[in-house]
Protein backbone atom coordinates (compact mmCIF):
# COMPACT_ATOMS: atom_id res chain seq x y z
CA UNK A 1 0.00 0.00 0.00
CA UNK A 2 0.95 3.22 -0.84
CA UNK A 3 -0.58 6.53 -0.42
CA UNK A 4 0.77 9.20 -3.16
CA UNK A 5 -2.07 11.20 -3.40
CA UNK A 6 -4.70 12.93 -0.48
CA UNK A 7 -7.65 14.42 -0.85
CA UNK A 8 -8.97 16.36 2.26
CA UNK A 9 -12.71 18.35 2.59
CA UNK A 10 -13.47 21.35 4.36
CA UNK A 11 -15.97 23.86 5.25
CA UNK A 12 -13.27 25.80 7.55
CA UNK A 13 -15.34 24.74 10.31
CA UNK A 14 -13.49 23.74 13.35
CA UNK A 15 -13.75 20.07 12.61
CA UNK A 16 -12.83 20.43 9.01
CA UNK A 17 -9.71 21.99 10.16
CA UNK A 18 -8.76 19.32 12.47
CA UNK A 19 -9.71 17.13 9.53
CA UNK A 20 -6.92 18.93 7.26
CA UNK A 21 -4.11 19.03 10.09
CA UNK A 22 -4.84 15.12 9.96
CA UNK A 23 -4.41 15.09 6.29
CA UNK A 24 -1.11 17.04 6.29
CA UNK A 25 -0.04 14.99 8.79
CA UNK A 26 -0.29 11.71 7.30
CA UNK A 27 0.66 13.60 3.90
CA UNK A 28 3.90 14.04 5.36
CA UNK A 29 4.13 10.40 6.94
CA UNK A 30 3.58 8.82 3.63
CA UNK A 31 5.26 11.47 1.64
CA UNK A 32 2.42 12.37 -0.19
CA UNK A 33 0.56 15.16 -2.26
CA UNK A 34 -2.71 17.01 -0.53
CA UNK A 35 -5.60 17.98 -2.34
CA UNK A 36 -7.85 20.53 -0.13
CA UNK A 37 -11.52 20.81 -1.35
CA UNK A 38 -14.15 23.32 -0.45
CA UNK A 39 -17.71 21.47 0.17
CA UNK A 40 -20.67 23.15 1.05
CA UNK A 41 -24.15 23.70 -0.21
CA UNK A 42 -24.72 26.83 1.37
CA UNK A 43 -21.86 29.06 2.10
CA UNK A 44 -21.59 31.17 5.31
CA UNK A 45 -22.92 34.79 4.25
CA UNK A 46 -19.52 36.01 5.72
CA UNK A 47 -17.10 34.42 3.78
CA UNK A 48 -16.90 36.44 0.77
CA UNK A 49 -14.45 34.33 -0.96
CA UNK A 50 -13.78 30.67 -0.50
CA UNK A 51 -11.18 30.15 -3.24
CA UNK A 52 -9.42 32.89 -2.01
CA UNK A 53 -9.52 31.53 1.93
CA UNK A 54 -8.64 27.59 0.22
CA UNK A 55 -5.81 29.17 -1.37
CA UNK A 56 -4.34 30.63 1.63
CA UNK A 57 -5.72 27.26 3.84
CA UNK A 58 -3.55 25.48 1.31
CA UNK A 59 0.06 27.57 1.40
CA UNK A 60 -0.48 27.22 5.70
CA UNK A 61 -0.59 24.15 5.64
CA UNK A 62 2.22 23.61 2.99
CA UNK A 63 4.81 25.77 5.54
CA UNK A 64 3.47 23.85 8.64
CA UNK A 65 3.57 20.46 7.54
CA UNK A 66 6.21 20.59 4.55
CA UNK A 67 4.19 19.00 2.17
CA UNK A 68 3.20 19.95 -1.35
CA UNK A 69 -0.35 21.22 -1.05
CA UNK A 70 -2.69 22.59 -4.16
CA UNK A 71 -6.20 24.30 -3.61
CA UNK A 72 -9.36 22.32 -5.72
CA UNK A 73 -12.05 24.84 -6.63
CA UNK A 74 -15.25 22.54 -7.35
CA UNK A 75 -18.06 23.33 -9.87
CA UNK A 76 -20.42 23.69 -6.85
CA UNK A 77 -21.51 20.39 -6.52
CA UNK A 78 -20.60 18.48 -3.66
CA UNK A 79 -21.11 15.15 -3.81
CA UNK A 80 -20.12 15.45 -8.13
CA UNK A 81 -16.70 17.24 -6.93
CA UNK A 82 -15.95 14.94 -4.43
CA UNK A 83 -16.51 11.57 -6.11
CA UNK A 84 -14.78 12.85 -9.30
CA UNK A 85 -11.78 14.04 -7.71
CA UNK A 86 -11.67 10.95 -5.32
CA UNK A 87 -10.72 8.61 -8.51
CA UNK A 88 -7.43 10.42 -8.25
CA UNK A 89 -6.75 9.82 -4.70
CA UNK A 90 -5.90 7.23 -2.14
CA UNK A 91 -7.50 8.48 0.47
CA UNK A 92 -10.19 10.86 1.30
CA UNK A 93 -9.94 12.43 4.72
CA UNK A 94 -13.64 14.29 5.83
CA UNK A 95 -14.49 15.58 9.19
CA UNK A 96 -16.92 14.22 11.72
CA UNK A 97 -19.48 16.54 11.92
CA UNK A 98 -20.50 16.10 7.87
CA UNK A 99 -22.29 13.22 9.16
CA UNK A 100 -25.02 15.11 11.47
CA UNK A 101 -28.36 14.75 9.62
CA UNK A 102 -30.43 17.00 11.07
CA UNK A 103 -31.90 19.50 9.82
CA UNK A 104 -31.67 17.30 6.49
CA UNK A 105 -32.69 13.88 6.65
CA UNK A 106 -29.65 11.87 6.50
CA UNK A 107 -29.34 10.75 2.04
CA UNK A 108 -29.56 14.04 1.83
CA UNK A 109 -25.94 14.60 3.94
CA UNK A 110 -22.57 14.51 1.94
CA UNK A 111 -20.74 11.88 4.13
CA UNK A 112 -23.39 9.02 3.95
CA UNK A 113 -23.03 8.84 0.05
CA UNK A 114 -19.40 9.47 -0.11
CA UNK A 115 -18.97 5.95 2.63
CA UNK A 116 -21.08 4.19 0.68
CA UNK A 117 -19.50 5.11 -3.49
CA UNK A 118 -16.22 6.52 -2.34
CA UNK A 119 -13.45 4.43 -4.86
CA UNK A 120 -10.88 5.10 -2.05
CA UNK A 121 -10.65 4.59 1.64
CA UNK A 122 -12.50 7.74 3.61
CA UNK A 123 -10.56 8.87 6.93
CA UNK A 124 -13.79 10.60 9.13
CA UNK A 125 -11.89 12.66 11.22
CA UNK A 126 -13.97 12.27 14.76
CA UNK A 127 -11.26 14.34 17.08
CA UNK A 128 -8.20 16.75 17.17
CA UNK A 129 -5.28 14.91 15.86
CA UNK A 130 -2.81 14.68 19.03
CA UNK A 131 0.35 12.90 16.89
CA UNK A 132 0.66 9.58 14.59
CA UNK A 133 -2.19 7.11 15.80
CA UNK A 134 -1.03 4.90 18.41
CA UNK A 135 -3.53 2.29 19.10
CA UNK A 136 -5.13 1.11 15.56
CA UNK A 137 -8.84 -1.46 15.95
CA UNK A 138 -9.33 -3.10 13.04
CA UNK A 139 -12.40 -5.17 12.29
CA UNK A 140 -12.04 -8.66 10.78
CA UNK A 141 -14.62 -11.18 9.58
CA UNK A 142 -12.54 -13.63 7.94
CA UNK A 143 -13.75 -12.79 4.30
CA UNK A 144 -11.17 -12.88 0.97
CA UNK A 145 -10.87 -8.80 2.34
CA UNK A 146 -9.75 -9.56 5.91
CA UNK A 147 -5.78 -10.52 5.35
CA UNK A 148 -5.51 -7.09 2.78
CA UNK A 149 -7.69 -5.31 4.97
CA UNK A 150 -4.69 -5.91 8.52
CA UNK A 151 -2.13 -5.74 5.68
CA UNK A 152 -3.41 -1.82 4.36
CA UNK A 153 -4.17 -1.09 8.40
CA UNK A 154 -0.81 -1.79 9.21
CA UNK A 155 1.09 0.08 6.79
CA UNK A 156 -1.27 3.06 6.78
CA UNK A 157 0.18 3.97 10.61
CA UNK A 158 3.13 1.61 10.75
CA UNK A 159 4.46 2.92 14.43
CA UNK A 160 0.89 1.88 15.76
CA UNK A 161 -0.14 -1.22 18.12
CA UNK A 162 -2.48 -3.42 15.96
CA UNK A 163 -5.90 -5.12 17.85
CA UNK A 164 -7.66 -7.43 15.08
CA UNK A 165 -11.45 -7.66 16.75
CA UNK A 166 -13.73 -10.12 15.75
CA UNK A 167 -17.08 -10.08 16.53
CA UNK A 168 -19.38 -13.59 16.49
CA UNK A 169 -22.25 -13.59 15.12
CA UNK A 170 -24.98 -15.25 17.19
CA UNK A 171 -27.76 -15.91 14.86
CA UNK A 172 -26.92 -19.33 14.36
CA UNK A 173 -26.96 -20.12 18.15
CA UNK A 174 -30.40 -18.11 18.17
CA UNK A 175 -31.59 -20.41 15.43
CA UNK A 176 -30.47 -23.27 17.68
CA UNK A 177 -32.14 -22.18 20.86
CA UNK A 178 -35.19 -21.61 19.10
CA UNK A 179 -35.22 -25.42 17.72
CA UNK A 180 -34.93 -26.36 21.17
CA UNK A 181 -31.36 -27.82 20.89
CA UNK A 182 -30.15 -28.75 24.27
CA UNK A 183 -28.13 -26.72 26.56
CA UNK A 184 -24.93 -29.11 25.73
CA UNK A 185 -25.41 -28.72 22.40
CA UNK A 186 -25.57 -24.84 21.95
CA UNK A 187 -22.54 -25.50 24.48
CA UNK A 188 -20.23 -27.29 21.70
CA UNK A 189 -21.36 -25.28 19.37
CA UNK A 190 -20.42 -21.92 21.06
CA UNK A 191 -16.88 -23.75 21.88
CA UNK A 192 -16.38 -24.64 18.25
CA UNK A 193 -17.45 -21.15 16.85
CA UNK A 194 -14.90 -19.45 19.33
CA UNK A 195 -12.06 -21.73 18.83
CA UNK A 196 -13.03 -21.10 14.74
CA UNK A 197 -12.55 -17.24 15.59
CA UNK A 198 -9.23 -17.81 17.33
CA UNK A 199 -7.44 -19.92 14.64
CA UNK A 200 -8.48 -17.31 12.18
CA UNK A 201 -7.25 -14.61 13.98
CA UNK A 202 -4.22 -15.92 15.04
CA UNK A 203 -3.56 -16.63 11.13
CA UNK A 204 -4.37 -13.05 10.52
CA UNK A 205 -1.89 -11.86 12.87
CA UNK A 206 0.73 -13.50 11.42
CA UNK A 207 0.61 -10.97 8.44
CA UNK A 208 3.16 -8.89 9.71
CA UNK A 209 5.98 -11.25 11.36
CA UNK A 210 8.17 -8.01 12.15
CA UNK A 211 5.67 -6.66 14.44
CA UNK A 212 4.19 -9.71 15.66
CA UNK A 213 4.30 -8.55 19.72
CA UNK A 214 2.65 -5.91 18.73
CA UNK A 215 -0.41 -7.20 17.15
CA UNK A 216 -3.48 -8.64 19.39
CA UNK A 217 -6.83 -9.62 19.25
CA UNK A 218 -9.68 -9.49 20.72
CA UNK A 219 -13.26 -11.17 20.12
CA UNK A 220 -16.95 -9.95 20.89
CA UNK A 221 -19.79 -11.45 20.43
CA UNK A 222 -23.14 -9.74 18.94
CA UNK A 223 -23.96 -6.66 16.97
CA UNK A 224 -20.90 -5.68 15.23
CA UNK A 225 -21.05 -1.62 15.73
CA UNK A 226 -22.01 -2.12 19.27
CA UNK A 227 -19.12 -4.25 20.10
CA UNK A 228 -16.76 -1.82 17.94
CA UNK A 229 -18.49 0.84 20.22
CA UNK A 230 -17.16 -1.21 23.50
CA UNK A 231 -14.37 -2.28 22.53
CA UNK A 232 -12.52 0.99 20.73
CA UNK A 233 -13.25 2.62 24.35
CA UNK A 234 -12.24 -0.37 26.19
CA UNK A 235 -8.56 -0.44 23.89
CA UNK A 236 -8.48 3.15 23.81
CA UNK A 237 -7.95 3.03 20.19
CA UNK A 238 -7.56 6.33 18.26
CA UNK A 239 -8.38 4.96 14.84
CA UNK A 240 -10.51 1.96 13.71
CA UNK A 241 -10.70 0.19 10.82
CA UNK A 242 -13.49 -0.88 8.68
CA UNK A 243 -13.76 -3.22 5.44
CA UNK A 244 -17.03 -2.45 3.09
CA UNK A 245 -18.55 -3.14 -0.03
CA UNK A 246 -19.51 -1.02 -2.12
CA UNK A 247 -23.97 -1.07 -1.78
CA UNK A 248 -27.16 0.85 -3.57
CA UNK A 249 -28.70 2.79 -1.09
CA UNK A 250 -32.13 0.51 -1.17
CA UNK A 251 -29.54 -2.48 -0.03
CA UNK A 252 -28.05 -0.32 2.78
CA UNK A 253 -31.24 1.15 4.00
CA UNK A 254 -32.60 -3.02 4.24
CA UNK A 255 -28.97 -4.06 5.47
CA UNK A 256 -28.00 -1.21 7.71
CA UNK A 257 -24.20 0.30 7.88
CA UNK A 258 -22.19 -0.26 10.48
CA UNK A 259 -20.20 3.23 9.29
CA UNK A 260 -23.49 5.02 9.78
CA UNK A 261 -24.37 3.25 13.16
CA UNK A 262 -20.53 4.13 14.41
CA UNK A 263 -20.78 7.71 13.59
CA UNK A 264 -24.20 8.04 14.60
CA UNK A 265 -23.45 6.70 17.99
CA UNK A 266 -20.69 8.68 18.85
CA UNK A 267 -17.88 6.94 18.15
CA UNK A 268 -14.42 8.27 19.87
CA UNK A 269 -12.09 7.47 17.72
CA UNK A 270 -11.47 8.82 14.36
CA UNK A 271 -12.61 6.27 11.40
CA UNK A 272 -10.82 4.59 7.92
CA UNK A 273 -13.63 2.62 5.69
CA UNK A 274 -11.64 0.64 2.81
CA UNK A 275 -13.60 -0.25 0.11
CA UNK A 276 -13.09 -4.26 -0.63
CA UNK A 277 -12.86 -3.42 -4.29
CA UNK A 278 -9.85 -0.93 -3.37
CA UNK A 279 -8.13 -4.08 -1.54
CA UNK A 280 -9.05 -6.02 -5.03
CA UNK A 281 -11.11 -7.93 -3.47
CA UNK A 282 -14.22 -8.30 -5.71
CA UNK A 283 -18.23 -8.88 -4.28
CA UNK A 284 -18.70 -11.87 -2.88
CA UNK A 285 -15.09 -13.09 -2.16
CA UNK A 286 -14.90 -16.56 -0.91
CA UNK A 287 -15.01 -17.08 2.94
CA UNK A 288 -13.29 -20.01 4.60
CA UNK A 289 -15.98 -22.67 6.06
CA UNK A 290 -17.26 -21.83 9.26
CA UNK A 291 -18.69 -23.98 11.98
CA UNK A 292 -22.52 -24.64 11.00
CA UNK A 293 -25.13 -24.45 13.81
CA UNK A 294 -26.59 -27.84 14.99
CA UNK A 295 -30.36 -27.39 14.54
CA UNK A 296 -30.96 -30.96 16.34
CA UNK A 297 -30.05 -32.00 19.90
Amino acid sequence: MRIQNILALTDFSTPAEHGLDRAATLAATHGARLRVLYVCETPPLQLADPAARLEQRARQLARRHGVPVTAVIGTGRPLDDCLAEAERADLLVAHGRMHRPWPVPPWRTLLYPLLRRCPCPVLVACRPPQGPYARVLVAVDFSAASRPLVRYAGDFETGAALELFHAIDTHDEARLRSAEASTAAVQAYRREVLQYAQERLYRLSNVFDARRNRVGTLIGRGDLARQLTVQQESADADLVVLGQEHRSWLMELLRGSVPRRLLAGGLESDLLVVPHAYLGVVPGGAQPARPAGRLTA
